[in-house]
């Protein structure tokens, strides 16, 4: 859909393995590649590999983005519905949506501020939200229902 970087029809999508599947929840939950290695008993050069078949299947930039892709069409289930710590601003939500569709460099773009700044805007955001990285924003986005299938139509 236009506006969306890296967006592509859920009919374009080659399906996930359960064990890519599962590599996915872990990083959705935050976990380091170490962290979500050793939860899924596995190498971490194996949990690699399924990272980069993930990269290949769901081609977004960045995790964020493929956790919300995988969200989107229904590879992930969704988590479930949370409140949120916190009230957000219009300006946090629309850096919410930007982080679960496009890449730091781009969101600096959009904004007309440096890369630099970006980040610092998304740190804070993920602090308020409590989230762990840019990937468990976007499931946190996704339990405290400010993300979802309107991102896909904007």
């Amino acid at each position: 859909m236009p506006g969306i970087s890296g967006y592509r029809r859920v009919e374009d999508f080659t399906r996930l393995t359960a064990t890519e599947i599962r590599v996915l929840e872990a990083v959705a939950e935050g976990l380091t590649n170490e962290e979500g290695a050793k939860t899924l008993s596995m190498q971490k050069g194996t949990y690699g590999g399924h990272l980069t078949n993930i990269s290949n299947k769901l081609p977004v930039s960045g995790r964020a983005a493929q956790v919300h892709t995988a969200y989107l069409n229904g590879q992930l289930d969704r988590p479930k519905t949370a409140d949120a710590p916190a009230d957000f601003s219009e300006e946090d939500l629309r850096l919410w949506h930007l982080v679960a569709t496009t890449t730091a460099k781009e969101i600096a773009q959009r904004l007309h501020v440096s890369t630099q700044i970006a980040r610092g805007k998304i740190r804070d955001l993920m602090k308020r939200a409590g989230a762990r990285n840019e990937a468990h924003l976007v499931k946190l986005g996704h339990a405290y229902q400010v993300l979802g299938v309107e991102v896909a139509a904007r």
